[in-house]
């Protein structure tokens, strides 16, 4: 009997070890940078004054929304977390869906007057709730961000862009102190891993932070090449060995991060063209600070991580890319 029990009791451990978790959605506040207050009236959101100082378009600011799921108090923070959403359609105006971030495609829906705020639910299977979820990082010590749309857009121009990163990096760098935080966090699908790895470039200019711990998840992240941006201009191509028809743009990082202590990438790619066949992500030599990878998948695939808007998430799409990422974070926490 003692034996039977013994063994009753390993089939149960083991059963209850290969369960998949099951992950709750995060209710998260979301704040739109620009709101509108009345009919005919639209004001700055004040938390968020970087974006107007920076002199970025009204417009943009209408479309830009972050939520910070945690934010403890600036003098505790010692880990700071950023997830960057890709391009939010063509103008950066309609709401896409996207499984690193786990927003769904109608988050962005019915925003009117007085809506500076509104809460929105975050996927639990998405990176985001999985990483908020997993044990390795703490609510009391970890600033933790959300952007759902930062209109970081491929179209926009050079200038623009520039304009953005700037407000990006300057509103995430105020909730912490260089002196304590012990690492940095930064991912991105897309466009928004574009926005990540000019982010990690441009807090090193900043003072105090030069030698933190930068660590940059990526999934499929695009730059302009036409704007040279990340120094993609006139670069080779790298071919997605898993599917000839794929390729990514050769992006000069070693050059881009010359002079500053590098970040360390993480970057999975598919290489498979994003718009009309013209646009498609970057690539970089593997380095002992660039780990680069592949998978046989559409852009919209890995990052929505299902085949149409609104479906649930594939396992095998997950298991290509945000999960993937997150085992790679959570190996640096």
């Amino acid at each position: 009997m003692k034996k039977f029990m013994q063994k009753a009791m390993v089939a149960l451990t083991c059963s209850c070890l290969m369960a998949p978790v099951v992950f709750a959605d995060i209710n998260a506040s979301v704040d739109r940078v620009r709101w509108k207050k009345s009919l005919f009236s639209w004001t700055d959101h004040g938390e968020y004054p970087e974006w107007k100082n920076e002199g970025i378009w009204t417009e943009y600011r209408k479309n830009t929304f972050v939520s910070k799921v945690w934010q403890p108090s600036r003098g505790n923070v010692r880990t700071m977390v950023m997830l960057i959403a890709g391009q939010q359609g063509f103008s950066g105006s309609s709401g896409a869906s996207n499984c690193l971030t786990g927003q769904n495609h109608t988050w962005d829906q019915d925003w009117g007057k007085g809506d500076k705020s509104r809460n929105t639910l975050l996927n639990g299977q998405s990176l985001a709730a999985k990483l908020a979820s997993s044990g390795h990082l703490s609510s009391s010590n970890t600033f933790f961000s959300v952007v759902l749309n930062s209109n970081f857009n491929y179209e926009n121009t050079a200038s623009a862009k520039d304009k953005a990163e700037n407000a990006f990096t300057q509103w995430f760098l105020k909730h912490g102190y260089s002196s304590q935080v012990d690492r940095i966090v930064l991912l991105g699908s897309s466009r928004g891993g574009a926005l990540a790895t000019r982010m990690a470039r441009e807090i090193r200019r900043h003072s105090g932070w030069g030698n933190t711990p930068i660590y940059v998840g990526l999934l499929d992240a695009v730059a302009n090449d036409l704007q040279n941006e990340l120094n993609t201009a006139d670069q080779p191509i790298c071919r997605n060995p898993l599917n000839g028809d794929y390729y990514s743009r050769y992006a000069d990082l070693g050059k881009y991060f010359s002079g500053v202590t590098k970040p360390k990438f993480r970057h999975i790619a598919t290489g498979a063209p994003v718009v009309a066949g013209a646009v498609h992500s970057f690539c970089y030599s593997q380095t002992s600070w660039y780990e680069h990878s592949w998978a046989n998948l559409s852009h919209t695939q890995i990052g929505r991580c299902n085949n149409s808007e609104g479906g649930a998430y594939d396992y095998r799409y997950m298991d290509a890319g945000i999960d993937k990422l997150l085992d790679w974070v959570v190996a640096h926490l």
